[in-house]
């Protein structure tokens, strides 16, 4: 047994079994395509069985797709005559008010009085009547798409008035809405059709129910069809002739009131047969047309009668259209804006003009349908079942991009309608672009033919993310000295893995705009602001900061992806490679603790969430101790037959109690270069020179002749030493030579106190002990 609809069925899975009887299990087991969070269920079944324990568990856990519940919509003239098939369609209408094409259950036909014989007209399904004229058939409705089926009632005899139903074999509760109506037969009465009729007439008549359009004239042809008393033969009275005074009537079938009429010839009709009045139709053999239109929406039925016959063998005859439907002409958007601030649509046509909103955030839209005059059906919109607006998207730019549908954030979209126009004020496009939309309307109150058509926009949008997800990786200094695990104040030093953030454009509820890409990719140097080196300890030097209007580099990765690597190369002409803390007075070393951070946003003001990143305290994992250091030559002296040892030391400030000290950890430092000259006494440029590898080797004053290694100059430094010693000048060769050393900025020192600035280190070395021979007369006493 199948039951739909249940509500507050939430703990159906917790029944368990009930037991019916000796050997037998049953189970109601339910699946849901409703509203959970009330516990709704559209389906439950309760199956009877033996199972296994097993087979029971199993069974349990099973799931099952519950078929869309349908209802049936019956639709016919209102009035048939005793010796014409009379046309009924049916059609299968899921929740929505759409013609339903994909139901496929077997149903049964039902005149409800034991009498009648059915015929089908039209349908791809099995049509059984198996007992003639007993008022019952069924239909198998086809896998193949089919949403609506006709079929022929012939009913010779039995109550006047009758009410036709449909329903599911197997489920009768699920059956027609039985909004058609009764059928009240008779011997004779009008035909109402689309065309004028043959004669002979053909078996079956179609009713008129073809769709029209709102404001637009269409023909109904009416004819005096049936038998008389004095004569039974069945078709056209073609003694029905002349002038007839004819009573019309309309009346609304969905909506189901409205306030415009419904005009035969010119002439507005009535709602409702109570207050229908006469007005002539010519007819000539038992035919005769007239001209309608309706200058609304909805769908209708027409009625008319003549009960002023003066022929006694038609008396009282009387007819109708099917329910149709009349569409509106058109349907059109308008007071396209902004829902947060209510700022129009700035319709850019391309990635270059004005912005209007971030993807996946509500705008707002009026749609209004219109009739073929141009002017509003008010009754669009008051149907019994609310009937969605589908936006069509094109997608102007970028050319080949993404073209999702529009969404609705709070699932309202447009939800109530007057005059013939609703808004919606929480519509959605989830992606970047520019767009078009045409509001269209599938078959209209379940007419299949009737499409309602869309006057497309113009151009809407520009439509830009709606916020950037960003990752960083984790960046990491290089130490300069990463043998002794330092850095000199002053000293350059740079990343050895570069900080990169990689920002995705997402929409409102995080999607990826995959179109954020080419032109309308707009994260720029210009648009990026307020990045930051900052240090706890120290002062970094800004001469050493890469200019933000080059750093960082940006990359379009396509795909709605960008990458903004950081590097500490500005690209200015004579900008050092690197970063350092400013050397101004001598200072205790420090741990560096660096910050970087940079607020991401591009040229539209779409900002990063959270809007500043932060790379925070980058780590150097060689070594973040900075240290003041200077290079120091000490003066020397010593006969003129010997190499002479010049001390030349790398320093590093501790403190103002403890000075400089040895820097025994420098084995790092490289660029140092030595000068001779300022020559004294009896020696010469060439005289002397830098014990080395040649020359000029390392120091630049190198002697022709590679020294020993283990009394060649040192650079980098032997553990902060650099083991410089000059040639012997030999004998006779007394005199001085200033010894200068060109070291790298960051350690050269304010050695002259003098003035201001910093200078290389300068000593002087000296060769003999006095001017001129350096040999002396060994004197002792003896006793």
């Amino acid at each position: 047994e199948r039951s739909r609809n249940m509500n507050n069925a939430s703990d159906i899975g917790d029944l368990g079994p009930i037991v019916l009887g000796d050997n037998s299990s049953t189970y109601l087991v339910g699946t849901s395509t409703g509203n959970s969070a009330n516990g709704d269920i559209d389906e439950a079944y309760i199956y009877d069985f033996v199972q296994t324990e097993a087979e029971i568990q199993a069974d349990r856990d099973a799931t099952h797709v519950c078929p869309l519940p349908v209802t049936f919509q019956i639709n016919h003239d209102n009035f048939g005559i005793n010796c014409l098939a009379e046309t009924i369609s049916v059609t299968t209408i899921d929740p929505g008010g759409i013609p339903f094409d994909t139901y496929s259950e077997l149903t049964t036909l039902d005149t409800g009085t034991g009498t009648g014989t059915w015929t089908l007209v039209s349908g791809a399904g099995t049509f059984v009547d198996a007992v003639p004229d007993d008022g019952l058939a069924t239909y198998q409705w086809p896998i193949a798409r089919e949403a609506t089926a006709v079929f022929a009632l012939s009913y010779t005899e039995g109550p006047a008035t009758i009410n036709v139903d449909i329903f599911q074999t197997d489920d009768p509760g699920l059956r027609d809405n039985d909004t058609e109506g009764d059928l009240l037969f008779s011997p004779n009465g009008y035909t109402v059709t689309a065309a004028a009729l043959p004669n002979p007439v053909p078996g079956v008549i179609q009713t008129f129910d073809a769709t029209q359009v709102a404001a637009t004239d269409f023909e109904l042809h009416i004819a005096a069809y049936g038998q008389t008393p004095t004569d039974a033969s069945c078709g056209i009275i073609e003694t029905y002739d002349g002038q007839r005074d004819v009573a019309f009537w309309f009346d609304y079938d969905d909506p189901v009131a409205g306030t415009r009429a419904v005009t035969i010839d010119g002439n507005g009709i009535a709602s409702g047969e109570g207050a229908a009045s006469t007005q002539p139709v010519v007819f000539a053999a038992g035919q005769a047309v007239v001209t309608a239109r309706y200058k609304d929406a909805g769908r209708i039925r027409v009625s008319m009668k003549d009960e002023n016959e003066p022929n006694p063998e038609v008396a009282a005859i009387r007819g109708a259209t099917a329910a149709f439907v009349v569409r509106p002409e058109r349907l059109e958007l308008s007071g396209i804006r902004r829902t947060d601030n209510g700022a129009g649509n700035p319709g850019a046509v391309d990635a270059s003009e004005g912005a209007f909103l971030g993807a996946g955030e509500p705008f707002t839209a009026e749609v209004t349908a219109y009739d073929a005059e141009g002017d509003p059906t008010p009754n669009f919109g008051q149907e019994t079942t609310l009937l969605p607006i589908d936006l069509v998207v094109d997608l102007v730019a970028p050319l080949g991009g993404q073209s999702p549908g529009v969404g609705l954030n709070d699932n309202d979209g447009f939800d109530f309608y007057a005059g013939g126009s609703s808004t919606a004020d929480d519509l959605s496009w989830p992606e970047v672009g520019i767009i078009l939309l045409t509001p269209t309307r599938d078959d209209y109150l379940g007419a299949t033919d009737a499409d309602i058509p869309g006057v497309q926009t113009t151009e809407v949008g520009r439509f830009t993310p709606h916020r950037f997800d960003v990752t960083q990786n984790t960046p990491e200094f290089d130490t300069a000295c990463s043998a002794g695990g330092y850095t000199y104040i002053g000293e350059y030093f740079d990343y050895r893995t570069n900080p990169v953030l990689d920002v995705t454009a997402v929409n409102l509820a995080g999607g990826t705009t995959q179109n954020y890409t080419g032109d309308f990719f707009k994260l720029t140097n210009g648009s990026l602001e307020n990045t930051l080196y900052s240090a706890v300890a120290g002062t970094l030097d800004a001469a050493t900061l890469p200019d933000p209007l080059e750093d960082p580099a940006i990359v379009d990765l396509g795909g709605g992806l960008g990458r903004l690597t950081f590097d500490l190369d500005s690209g200015i002409p004579g900008n050092p490679v690197g970063l350092a803390f400013e050397r101004n007075a001598p200072e205790a070393p420090f741990d560096a603790d660096i910050d970087l951070q940079i607020d991401v946003k591009d040229a539209d003001d779409v900002e990063a969430s959270p809007l500043t990143q932060t790379f925070a305290s980058i780590a150097f994992p060689d070594g973040e101790n900075m240290r003041y250091g200077r290079i120091r030559l000490t003066p020397a002296a010593g006969p003129e037959i010997l190499p002479l040892a010049v001390p030349m030391v790398a320093e590093y400030y501790v403190s103002a109690a403890t000075g400089f000290v040895p820097h025994a950890d420098d084995t790092c430092t490289t660029g140092v270069t030595l000068g001779l000259g300022g020559y004294t006494g009896g020696l010469a440029a060439g005289e002397t020179c830098v014990l080395d590898s040649g020359q000029p080797g390392v120091s630049g004053e190198g002697c022709p002749a590679a020294a020993p290694p283990g009394s060649r100059f040192a650079a980098p430094p032997l553990a902060g030493d650099f083991n410089l010693s000059l040639q012997a000048p030999g004998a006779t060769n007394q005199g001085s030579v200033d010894v200068t050393a060109d070291v790298p900025d960051h350690l050269e020192f304010d050695w002259d106190g003098a003035t201001p600035g910093d200078e290389d280190p300068v000593s002087r070395a000296t060769f003999g002990v006095y001017d001129g021979s350096g040999r002396q007369i060994y004197r002792r006493t003896v006793p």
